[in-house]
């Protein structure tokens, strides 16, 4: 349990808060008092409205954190003997002409996927409300608009989303030692109708509802990780801090002993585009203590040279995923009933 949640339990979040309220920052102010909501919130046990989901290969692996250099980027990231490769998509332009759009990146990114997904373990067809701007808000992003709005921002990420491939592709050992490399190529949504879909008043209708393809669905629900809204809420403002809750909440129930997740092995699951090990160990040790805030059971330790992991308790009780019939956990990508050694 982090120290945050002993203080919780120790002194309450009243006292906690006037503690919070004396620091002269504004900024670090803000923070703490932040953090001490988002703790407060993930102390009791959630209810199954509660739940997000992710795939456990995306737990593992991540999309870049900012924009890429060039939209022609295949994006690449590894973890252990699973690897994510992003391809993007084509369109035709304005100009009459093919391009592609690029891969999906950033918070923005990330929150749409997750609800994607965690709609899409209840059902392949997704509902996304009434209005653009009441799917925006159930993100939990406000309404803005022009260019560096949260509506421009949601449509160009869902559109680099919906045409884009996802290609998993990962090594198993059998029995007898041999090795089995099996590829998968995945989009997630079927249809582009969606992406188009403007605001009323606009000229266009809002089209209401997605559907996911058959075969990243069926494979979802296998391979689903269940996480925390509130956690979720808490670090949409963050891509790494998303990235390593999901990946913790991912790896931590899944070990025997405690794990050294060296800097290097994380750069290539969670690290950014410049692979700089040292500016990604001090982006974590900055933004660790948010992760931990809403996964009061992971414990995670900051060392020279990583992270070290000890076995933790999933962040949602195992009762809660059982009727949703998906597999508790995130079993690996694999053959069915067989996981990789």
């Amino acid at each position: 349990m982090a120290e945050i949640h002993r203080q919780l339990l120790l002194f309450g979040a009243a006292e906690l808060r006037r503690t919070a309220a004396g620091i002269p920052d504004r900024a670090g102010r803000r923070r703490e008092l932040d953090r001490i909501a988002a703790a407060s919130a993930v102390l009791g046990e959630p209810a199954e409205d509660d739940l997000a989901f992710s795939h456990s290969g995306l737990c593992q692996t991540c999309l870049p954190h900012a924009r890429p250099a060039s939209n022609d980027l295949i994006w690449e990231r590894s973890s252990g003997r699973f690897h994510l490769m992003v391809s993007p998509g084509v369109m035709r332009g304005a100009g009459g002409r093919a391009t592609r759009v690029g891969v999906p990146y950033g918070t923005r990114a990330r929150l749409i996927m997750i609800f994607l997904q965690t709609e899409g373990v209840r059902s392949r067809t997704v509902s996304l409300g009434p209005s653009m701007s009441a799917w925006i808000r159930s993100l939990g992003l406000p309404v803005t608009g022009g260019p560096r709005g949260t509506i421009a921002a949601i449509r160009e990420q869902s559109l680099r989303i919906a045409r884009c491939e996802f290609t998993l592709q990962w090594n198993t050992r059998a029995e007898d030692g041999a090795s089995e490399t099996i590829i998968r190529d995945q989009r997630l949504v079927a249809g582009l109708s969606l992406w188009h879909g403007q605001e009323e008043g606009n000229g266009t209708r809002w089209q209401a509802t997605v559907e996911l393809t058959r075969e990243f669905h069926e494979h979802l629900r296998e391979h689903a990780v269940p996480l925390v809204r509130d956690a979720i809420a808490h670090l949409k403002d963050n891509s790494l801090g998303l990235d390593l809750y999901t990946l913790l909440a991912y790896r931590l129930q899944r070990l025997e002993q405690p794990l050294l997740l060296r800097w290097q092995a994380l750069a290539a699951q969670v690290g950014s585009e410049t692979g700089r090990t040292s500016h990604l160990a001090q982006r974590v040790r900055a933004v660790l203590p948010d992760v931990l805030a809403v996964y009061p059971d992971a414990q995670v330790e900051v060392v020279r040279h990583g992270l070290r992991l000890l076995p933790s308790r999933s962040p949602v009780p195992r009762s809660l995923v059982q009727g949703l019939r998906v597999v508790e956990g995130g079993t690996p990508p694999g053959p069915r009933g067989r996981r990789p050694r």
